[in-house]
């Protein structure tokens, strides 16, 4: 008689059963799934909150930095479980490097102020982007480019609209942190917490995803979708980064279609760099010819 593959490692001696098991893992990926709680966003005076419904009929919020003759806008995306806030001192590094544009910061659906309790992981939210360029083109014109700049999920969203199509007068993307796909995502969490194989957790995962939100976990590949992306991007990733693995950013850099440039950092956030050192501009010198 074949013995049977066990999935489990540590579980097994802990006396975990199965069926114990299978039922925590589907229980931590609806908690990464669903909005556990409301953040309201809190920003300055000297943002305009602006507000969009989406197809789904979600009020979605964001907060508009509007400079006098502006002809471009960067658009700002935070990270999974964050909102705008946390991009501001992101964005006080671009208002050096870009100067004359307005800046948007999103507060993605099922964050901060805005409605929704599913999370889109950056698939869902690729049609919100979209909807947030028309409605800054009805306000400033047909002429009018963007900047996209995109942390960890947000940094998702940008590349899969992208590779979708979804993107009109968008003139380059700056990546930040962006994972390969939500199934390792969430799966190198789930193997971090319970130490199991990555077999029972995709299954798990799998089915979580299918039956809440009838999408199948594997489609959401941003790898794949990357191989139809044209726009100028630039692949940031901090060495130190604790969300999502450092590695992936080659997977997404190597399946890249259009112009890209890779820049890996030592330090935990880009704006921590040493200025001064030639290295640091690389950044300065991607939006400088691309923006």
């Amino acid at each position: 008689m074949k013995k049977k593959t066990l999935f489990l490692t540590g579980a097994i001696a802990a006396g975990t059963s199965v069926a114990a098991l299978y039922k925590a893992i589907g229980d931590y990926t609806k908690k990464m799934l669903y909005r556990n709680e409301i953040e309201r966003t809190e920003l300055s005076d000297e943002f305009e909150t602006v507000r969009l419904k989406n197809e789904k009929g979600l009020v979605l919020y964001g907060y508009l930095k509007e400079k006098e003759g502006a002809k471009r806008t960067l658009i700002m995306m935070h990270r999974l479980g964050e909102n705008a806030s946390y991009l501001v001192e992101d964005m006080e590094q671009f208002e050096k490097l870009l100067p004359d544009a307005n800046i948007l910061l999103l507060d993605a659906a099922a964050h901060g102020t805005s409605d929704g309790y599913m999370r889109g992981f950056g698939y869902r939210d690729a049609d919100d982007l979209e909807a947030w360029i028309n409605e800054m083109i009805k306000r400033f014109g047909e002429d009018h480019t963007f900047v996209l700049y995109g942390a960890g999920m947000g940094a998702n969203t940008a590349l899969n609209a992208a590779g979708l199509g979804k993107l009109k007068n968008v003139s380059c993307i700056v990546s930040d942190g962006a994972y390969d796909s939500v199934a390792s995502y969430i799966g190198a969490k789930v193997f971090k917490k319970f130490k199991v194989n990555s077999k029972l957790s995709h299954i798990v995962m799998s089915r979580v995803f299918q039956n809440e939100t009838g999408m199948n976990i594997d489609d959401m590949d941003t790898v794949r979708l990357v191989k139809n992306n044209t726009i100028p991007t630039i692949f940031m990733h901090s060495k130190e980064d604790t969300d999502v693995p450092f590695r992936e950013v080659f997977e997404l850099y190597n399946h890249n279609e259009g112009r890209s440039v890779l820049f890996p950092i030592k330090e935990e956030h880009f704006y921590d760099m040493n200025q001064e050192d030639d290295y640091s501009q690389i950044l300065a010198e991607f939006l400088k010819e691309n923006a």
